[in-house]
């Protein structure tokens, strides 16, 4: 896959996000290389951060006496070289400047804290075989939802990890399911449709292993124990993608869980293409089938498409393009199709800005409803 080829998508299909699995433009395939958790998401380790300061975001903040090597040292919490080998804390904010239905009278403006974190990751060992890591965020009651008169908090994230050896590892507690390409923007079809947005994730053990190209997890959970019983989805997620090269990575996953009041089972064959020096194409494809328990007992099938181009023109600054589908029932006509320009950039390390247009469009076949705008400007801090 060319850097020209991975051009003409970007220009002829507009984008919704980016995916930081689109690092695989830079040649790195697992998330295990820049994350404590190898399934991706989570507190980024040393060289993760590293690589972020010296690779991925521009030195629009550092003098340029200073070495990529100085760079790379200070790349730690608040720009510090560590002072022990043994705790890694770290803190994170996500923004994000919302204008629906741009262009109509039914126009509105506002500013959403998204995400305000601080993690912490206690490891031992010489590979860092011994892990103990969690976050506490603030949780913003949810846009159109009860307003709270407290702020609410929550952990999305904590587990103990261990890896007895170098290909393999095994992390129990509070964790996401490993499923399809791993999106940061948790209203992304291939999110919201197989129950895998922000608030998604699962108690239970996820075991990874990589052997031959190979690399696997399977997770078996038990729900969010903080739920109400009957509502706890409870299975297993099967994930596994093989190493064609540096620059390809194409895989399959399934999930397959059930509550007292719904069974679900999803699908999805997932590519990830790399074009070198940080240009990338992600694909997605999947099907997912809800079984209601109670009442008429229904069940939905439903189908899912993901397309994502991200074309790197400066370090530190790519143009993302993304078309997404959904058909939410199988047996009726109508679909989805969200689609739009936008562009990343990251100043420098800590620093990363995007600004993104959301069309959106319903069709069927009586009607095909009027195009749907939404701007979005984010703004992530991460020390």
């Amino acid at each position: 896959m060319s850097k020209f080829c991975i051009l003409i998508f970007c220009f002829l299909t507009p984008n919704l996000v980016l995916a930081y699995a689109s690092f695989i433009g830079h040649g790195y395939t697992s998330c295990l290389t820049c994350h404590y958790n190898p399934a991706g998401g989570g507190q980024l380790n040393d060289y993760g951060r590293a690589l972020g300061a010296t690779k991925v975001a521009n030195r629009l903040f550092r003098s340029d006496a200073k070495s990529e090597e100085q760079i790379a040292e200070e790349s730690g919490f608040l720009y510090r070289k560590p002072d022990f080998s043994w705790i890694r804390p770290a803190l994170k904010y996500r923004g994000l400047a919302l204008k629906t239905a741009h262009g109509t009278d039914n126009s509105e403006t506002e500013y959403i804290h998204m995400l305000a974190r601080a993690s912490l990751v206690l490891k031992f060992g010489q590979r860092d075989q011994f892990l103990i890591a969690g976050n506490l965020d603030y949780a913003p009651a949810p846009r159109g939802g009860a307003v709270e008169e407290e702020p609410n908090y929550r952990s999305r994230e904590h587990y103990i990890g261990l890896r007895p050896f170098q290909s393999v590892g095994v992390y129990v507690g509070l964790l996401d399911k490993p499923f399809g390409i791993r999106v940061p923007d948790h209203i992304a079809f291939s999110r919201t449709l197989n129950s895998l947005s922000q608030n998604d994730q699962s108690h239970g053990v996820m075991l990874q292993g990589s052997w031959l190209g190979i690399e696997a997890f399977i997770h078996y959970f038990v729900g969010n124990l903080a739920q109400e019983e009957e509502i706890r989805q409870k299975g297993f997620s099967f994930l596994a993608e093989y190493e064609w090269s540096n620059l390809s990575r194409p895989g399959f996953s399934i999930i397959r869980s059930s509550s007292l009041v719904s069974e679900l089972s999803s699908n999805a064959i997932h590519w990830r293409l790399g074009a070198g020096g940080g240009s990338s194409l992600l694909i997605e494809f999947g099907e997912r089938e809800r079984a209601l328990l109670v009442g008429n007992q229904e069940i939905l099938k439903s189908r899912y498409g993901f397309l994502q181009g991200a074309l790197q023109i400066a370090r530190g600054f790519s143009i993302l393009n993304t078309v997404e589908y959904l058909k939410i029932n199988l047996e009726e006509e109508g679909y989805t199709l969200r689609l739009g320009p936008g562009i990343q950039y990251f100043p420098s390390q800590g620093f990363e800005i995007r600004f993104d247009f959301y069309n959106t469009r319903n069709f069927s076949k009586q009607a095909v409803s009027d195009d749907n705008w939404d701007l979005t400007g984010q703004i992530h801090l991460y020390f």
